[in-house]
């Protein structure tokens, strides 16, 4: 049993690299169980509101807390960083050195090759795999399709980690499939997201992100551009993918919840249902 509470909450990802270092797939799962049990974190993801604020603000509202990022927003906050949580799809080739942990699932069950649907993104952008492997690589469980996905189906507690810790369950939506099994599995008591705006389409069938704000961020793996509808997103239901993931904004914080989560959203432009707390310390309130 690792004794999360007895190191330094900003060194743990660095123990963790350490001691996980060559285990199996379980065994990795396994040992970041409570890594920052009760503790509050912050979730930075890739919607607008994450280039609302100026860096310097956002990097000392997260001083001494544990940070979980989300795809290309660890490119902007890498030196805040200690987890970064991604698919394959909209990120970037991470560096083989950094400073924090890559919590990755690619998009095929494990023990089958990555494949990725050329027709989604920017050709010049379509890669199969990162160059850099990953402290986690966990397997998708592509049976489920949309009608039988963590939102729709109710599966939450069968993708925990705990119980599933090898092929993700489609959530469909990274914070739906990702984020919030890992921050329960983590034992945080709080989480304050920025960049969780809402999935909302705009009329060109394209959703907003904090890269088209800030080109610098902008994805080099499997870049999903406006050339692709999303509104055509579609497995077996008559739904899109986001409007899946907008539908299940309220089983994301009644799963956190029973969990002993708390969670809040630091922006005045989320569209995120309104039964989920606010807090606008950023704006100085």
């Amino acid at each position: 049993m690792i004794k999360w509470k007895d190191i330094p909450v900003k060194s743990r990802k660095e123990v963790y690299k350490e001691i996980s270092r060559d285990k199996s797939l379980l065994m990795k799962t396994v040992m970041f169980k409570d890594m920052y049990k009760g503790l509050e974190c912050v979730v930075l993801s890739c919607g607008a509101s994450t280039a609302e604020f100026p860096k310097e603000k956002i990097e000392e509202f997260c001083k001494d807390k544990p940070v979980f990022t989300v795809k290309t927003a660890t490119t902007k906050y890498s030196n805040i960083s200690d987890v970064c949580i991604t698919n394959l799809y909209a990120t970037c080739d991470f560096p083989k050195e950094r400073d924090y942990l890559i919590f990755a699932r690619q998009e095929m069950p494990l023990g089958y090759d990555n494949w990725i649907n050329p027709d989604l993104v920017d050709t010049e952008t379509l890669t199969q795999m990162f160059s850099n492997e990953p402290d986690i690589l966990w397997g998708s469980d592509t049976s489920a399709r949309h009608s039988n996905s963590v939102v729709n189906a109710d599966r939450w507690d069968e993708n925990s980690l705990q119980k599933n810790p090898f092929n993700r369950i489609i959530g469909p939506g990274i914070m739906n499939d990702m984020v919030v099994p890992i921050l329960v599995h983590c034992g945080i008591s709080k989480v304050s997201i920025l960049g969780w705006d809402g999935a909302n389409i705009q009329d060109d069938g394209s959703i907003r992100h904090f890269y088209d704000i800030e080109p610098l961020y902008k994805p080099d793996i499997n870049y999903v551009s406006n050339k692709f509808n999303l509104n055509n997103l579609k497995s077996d239901t008559n739904e899109c993918e986001q409007q899946i993931a907008k539908n299940g904004e309220l089983s994301v914080m009644r799963y956190l919840r029973s969990n002993d989560v708390e969670i809040e959203i630091l922006t005045k432009n989320s569209t995120v249902n309104d039964a989920i707390d606010r807090n606008y310390v950023l704006y100085g309130e």
